[in-house]
């Protein structure tokens, strides 16, 4: 029985955290044992749910950033609870496990996740990755494009990065199908309105600035309307940007919404305009649910969505463009329903939850059959 330990950043509501607790909690128990998962920072969403489920969670409490104090309790965690393998996901959980292996007492493996591409890091953060990356037995990537990004600029050994595609369950056919017009109701929509989605941090790499624009740029048509579903930094920006545009009728900010798949399903079309990408969970569960995608062609997107075929891709930081492809859309309801269709297959074909714990349970069992880092 391998005994696993996850150390994360956070466990907030975030595509990354996601990932974090499905694979706390569909490993095959027959194979591993999680003996525990630690936050860096303080429990949020999932961190709360994993507790819930009974597996041992705790936070270092971490400030801005990890310290010798943290590394001492991480240190201590590890001694005491000896895990064959630590998974350390996003960049300062990362550096922290790093740190500590070889200094905690007692040996581990160490698989590394960082979860998005690092070409936006600060240049004295990706020194710090350079130095420390020597101590991972296995970097795990999300999309080819953060793979390439990490060979060719942070030097990193090609047998030592894997991609592994997040994946997502397939949809029950009756799910959410009751809340579809209760939620649409609250923003006083009818069942005809065409109603689109973009859900994710609200920060700069999400783009919502360009969507914003581009909405501005759409016919001031009652019928189209755009639900904003996150939290982050910039809310109060994007805020005070729709009321500037004089959107508050059409562009709704619905802040961090447990409930956001449930919204997806109340919606007709999901648009994602990131600035750029690792892959990003909220475009697999939109396309899984038969949603048409209007995304930004940049990184991992493109590895999921095949232009005209599961959606439509549009140059980053383009509102023009961004405008006139939801525009179409609005206009062609079998459009959109021909695109929803081969954007569910796709993923149900490419991007499954089966196939990512398989992956994941393979990069494992690599791990541990090969000479420690």
């Amino acid at each position: 029985m391998t005994r696993v330990l996850f150390v994360s950043t956070s466990t907030t509501l975030g595509g990354a955290e996601k990932t974090l607790y499905c694979l706390a909690t569909g490993l095959d128990p027959r194979q591993f044992q999680v003996v525990g998962v630690v936050s860096l920072k303080p429990l949020g969403h999932y961190g709360e749910r994993l507790a819930g489920r009974g597996l041992k969670t705790q936070s270092l409490g971490m400030r801005r950033w990890p310290s010798l104090g943290n590394a001492a309790a991480l240190a201590g965690i590890v001694a005491r609870e000896r895990p064959d393998l630590v998974h350390a996901v996003m960049y300062q959980a990362i550096q922290l496990c790093r740190f500590v292996k070889g200094r905690a007492g007692a040996p581990f493996r160490l698989i590394s996740s960082p979860r998005v591409n690092y070409r936006t890091r600060p240049l004295w953060t990706l020194l710090v990755d350079r130095w420390f990356k020597a101590a991972d037995d296995l970097l795990i990537c999300e999309s080819e494009a953060s793979r390439e990004f990490l060979l060719r600029r942070q030097g990193y050994a090609p047998d030592r990065v894997r991609t592994i595609y997040n994946g997502v369950d397939a949809p029950r056919p009756e799910e959410g199908l009751g809340a579809r017009l209760g939620l649409r109701r609250e923003l006083g929509l009818s069942e005809d309105a065409v109603l689109a989605a973009c859900v994710g941090r609200l920060d700069v790499q999400k783009g919502h600035e360009v969507l914003i624009e581009a909405w501005s740029r759409l016919p001031r048509a009652p019928e189209l309307h755009c639900v904003i579903i996150g939290d982050g930094p910039l809310r109060g920006k994007l805020e005070a940007e729709v009321r500037r545009r004089h959107l508050e009728d059409r562009v709704h900010i619905l802040g961090e919404r447990a409930d956001a798949r449930s919204w997806l399903r109340a919606c007709d079309i999901f648009v994602l305009p990131s600035l750029w990408e690792g892959l990003p969970n909220a475009l697999l569960e939109a396309m899984s649910l038969g949603l048409p995608v209007v995304a930004s062609a940049v990184d991992g997107i493109c590895e999921v969505v095949r232009q005209g075929q599961d959606g439509l891709l549009v140059p980053p930081r383009d509102p023009a463009a961004l405008s006139r492809a939801i525009a179409s859309l609005r206009a062609d309801p079998q459009l959109r329903r021909n695109l929803g269709e081969s954007a569910r297959l796709r993923v149900t074909e490419r991007f499954s939850f089966p196939a990512m714990m398989a992956g994941y349970a393979a990069a494992y069992r690599d791990v541990l059959s090969r000479p420690a880092a």
